[in-house]
């Protein structure tokens, strides 16, 4: 018998059935690919849920999008239901046994980021990616990521 070919891999610990992870934003909070005609969650690695906040967030108003010669530039706000109904209501309606679902975590202070991420333990994430590229209202709207002391 002729092994079946395989492209699992291992990250972190974790057995993925692909090395492709669907990028946070990409899949909003894991239902807008299963509305894809032939596509299923066992197809992919994981899934990276979209930037979730401790409050819902409407996000910006529109114009959201806009074409430049170089790309697409959006600036979408961080629209979410925010961390309670993430972890009450949308995870437990997802296959957590079909894919991998990585939390993305965002916030305006460090407070916000920790207790973003306490809430999101206590659920059926695999793991947490923080999103650092959101301002940091207490520095003057930097982004977290443009300070290495704040990055650590």
């Amino acid at each position: 018998m002729v092994a079946k070919d395989t492209i699992s891999t291992e990250f972190l610990g974790l057995t993925l059935r692909s090395p492709i992870v669907l990028l946070s934003g990409c899949v909003g909070f894991g239902d807008e690919y299963s509305r894809i005609e032939g596509f299923s969650s066992k197809s992919i690695g994981g899934a990276v849920l979209k930037g979730t906040t401790l409050e819902p967030r409407l996000g910006n108003s529109p114009h959201r999008v806009v074409e430049t010669p170089s790309g697409m530039l959006n600036s979408i706000g961080l629209q979410n239901p925010g961390v309670d109904e993430v972890v009450d209501n949308i995870l437990p309606s997802l296959e957590p046994l079909e894919t991998h679902y990585f939390a993305n975590v965002s916030g305006s202070t460090v407070e916000e980021y920790v207790a973003v991420t306490k809430k999101f333990n206590r659920s059926s994430v695999s793991g947490i990616e923080l999103n650092i590229s959101c301002p940091n209202v207490k520095r003057g709207g930097m982004e977290f990521g443009n300070d290495p002391e704040m990055s650590a």
